[in-house]
């Protein structure tokens, strides 16, 4: 009797030592949470730099952010590690790469799976843990796998419940995806509470019913067909590129694409029924046509759909060049300026090919100037006054900017002086102005500014003119809001000429200003 009372209580002291280390690991838990999606922060710290953007307060508010909802799924396989997955949706108008928005609110779909580390155990009211996982994201046509590190809070609240706050960061494999920051909070809790069941009370056994013999359903293939929406500029009948165009069912059905080149958005395998179609560019609609059921019974695999769009305003179609390269460059921040109606528009160059583009009010002059971490820009113009909307929609424009980096000299074409003397003729000198917003966009970078002269005149007397030249435009800076203790102002005469003094073009660009990155 000794030896099987010893032996119960063993076998619960086992049982009870096993419980007590599961109770530690993590059961099977479902929540729902709240996150924000952030695209435009981790675009500002690419584009310049996390220090620029922290000291320029350039991260990005939660009510400039896009929300959504999600459901997700932890279990715990040691009390270090709890397995996560979770489904999240949102609806909105996607940054693409380059920080180009897609035009338009639409659904974005992604899962994510991997592991929470914990740094302490579930025991604990709070545990901060490390997050490690991968994750697949749909959005219209594009798509892609994302690697995804971040931080994460659990708070104990209440038993088997639990409230959860994270922050991460989903890095894209390729360039279908924008780099994103991710915000949630929710709160989950255990659904592995077992349930003591019902005990089933017997079923009388029915009778064997006879069954009828089934017809044989005839096999009916669906109709379905291609459409083809074209978009046109009603003024001058040219075809509409980036466009939006829209299929609508009347059962709720919405098929959403983009217009290609040749202003054309084609829709595969649509089944047959009742569609409104419907396009949008530049925020304005298009026109609208209805597609029938008696539409789908013309011959061949395609029907042919024409929209038209009414925008008086032009459109600037625009590249940022690299002058030193001859090459385009993306990611460039382009800042278009009505001057005649005081409005600003702000668009950002494509990493592909350098492309941005902007609408252009008519009768209206522009001034046109990119933004890039440690590239100075050129400051072009443009006007549509005397432009007829009904023969031109595109003005094209080649923006071109320059690195500047530490140590690198540039010269400054458009700074003018009057003869002789170091009076600058700010009317004509539209390179004083790319300097100061060269300078308040790097607010770090420091200049020499370098006067020089051809070789006419007595030495010390171009050494005087080239030192008084450049010390104009250091005060021109200073007196725009530029620090003193950035600018150095150097004379070097005409010791350092670029071309041959002994012709009248040579010695005219001889005579010019430049620019020294110190640091």
């Amino acid at each position: 009797m000794k030896k099987i009372i010893s032996l119960i209580t063993f076998l619960l002291v086992c049982v009870s030592s096993i419980a007590q280390k599961d109770s530690l690991v993590k059961p099977p838990s479902i929540g729902l949470h709240f996150f924000y999606n952030d695209f435009l922060t981790p675009y500002n710290i690419k584009t310049n730099n996390l220090g620029y953007v922290l000291q320029n307060n350039l991260w990005n508010k939660p009510f400039k952010m896009q929300g959504g909802f999600g459901i997700d799924y932890t279990q715990g396989i040691n009390k270090k590690i709890d397995l996560n997955g979770n489904l999240n949706t949102s609806w909105v108008d996607y940054q693409l790469p380059g920080n180009v928005l897609f035009g338009s609110d639409n659904l974005m779909l992604d899962f994510n799976a991997g592991a929470n580390v914990k740094l302490l155990s579930d025991k604990h009211i709070f545990v901060p843990y490390i997050i490690a996982k991968a994750g697949f994201s749909k959005y219209k046509t594009l798509k892609g796998i994302n690697l995804i590190p971040g931080l994460g809070l659990q708070i104990n609240a209440f038993k088997e419940a639990f409230i959860n706050t994270t922050f991460e960061y989903r890095a894209p494999l390729g360039t279908s995806l924008s780099p994103q920051l991710y915000y949630s909070i929710g709160l989950s809790t255990s659904i592995s509470r077992k349930k003591t069941a019902k005990p089933e009370v017997p079923k009388t056994p029915e009778p064997a019913k006879v069954k009828k013999p089934e017809k044989v359903a005839e096999i009916v293939k669906p109709i379905i067909k291609n459409i083809a929406v074209s978009l046109i500029d009603e003024a001058t009948g040219q075809p509409l590129e980036y466009a939006e165009v829209k299929l609508i069912s009347t059962s709720g059905d919405i098929y959403t694409e983009t217009t290609n080149e040749d202003g054309k958005a084609i829709f595969k395998d649509i089944p047959i029924g009742d569609y409104e179609v419907s396009g949008r560019l530049n925020k304005i609609d298009a026109t609208k046509e209805n597609l029938t059921k008696n539409s789908f019974a013309s011959k061949g695999n395609q029907l042919e759909v024409k929209l038209s769009h009414n925008d008086p305003r032009f459109t600037l179609v625009g590249v940022t060049i690299d002058k030193s390269l001859n090459k385009p460059v993306g990611g460039t921040v382009v800042t278009v300026s009505n001057e005649t109606q005081k409005s600003a528009e702000f668009v950002t160059s494509r990493g592909s090919d350098g492309e941005f583009r902007a609408q252009l009010e008519s009768g209206s002059d522009f001034s046109v100037v990119g933004k890039k971490a440690s590239y100075i820009s050129n400051i072009e113009h443009l006007s549509t006054k005397g432009l007829n909307r009904s023969a031109t929609l595109y003005v094209k424009l080649q923006l071109g900017i320059e690195e500047a980096k530490a140590g690198k000299s540039i010269v400054l074409n458009k700074i003018f002086f009057e003869t002789g003397k170091s009076n600058l003729n700010t009317a004509t000198s539209d390179d004083l102005q790319k300097l100061i917003v060269f300078l308040k966009d790097n607010p770090e970078t420091k200049l020499e500014i370098q006067g020089h002269t051809d070789n006419v005149g007595s030495l010390a007397t171009n050494q005087k003119l080239s030192q008084n030249r450049a010390s104009s435009v250091v005060n021109y800076l200073v007196s725009y809001g530029i620090s003193r203790a950035r600018l150095i102002a150097v004379g070097y005469g005409p010791d350092r000429p670029i071309a041959s003094n002994s012709t009248t073009e040579g010695k005219a660009l001889n005579r010019r200003v430049e620019m020294k990155v110190i640091e």
